[in-house]
């Protein structure tokens, strides 16, 4: 309030931003899945190596839209997850 006046900030936005940014879904990075959880709807991409961890304890039921119950990585809950290879926003 009594400070300085910071810059007007630049109109024209950056490369890459905007309507095609905020509607792309980001590329999926190799050696990674997507967890999403069936309580909390979080879609949390996770490497191979800390799936194979996560997975321990679970239980796969292959009839289930959500086959495995596990711990899921986003809220901690005991929980039916699904993990598939696609990206965030399919």
């Amino acid at each position: 309030m009594f400070g300085p006046v910071p810059p007007p900030m630049d109109p024209q936005p950056l490369q890459g931003e905007g309507r095609q940014a905020l509607f792309s879904a980001a590329p999926r990075r190799k050696g990674t899945v997507v967890v999403e959880c069936s309580q909390c709807d979080a879609r949390t991409p996770m490497p191979l190596a800390a799936l194979g961890i996560q997975l321990v304890p679970s239980i796969w039921m292959p009839w289930r839209p959500f086959s495995r119950l596990m711990r899921c990585p986003a809220c901690s809950q005991l929980t039916y997850c699904k993990v598939h290879w696609r990206s965030l926003l399919d």
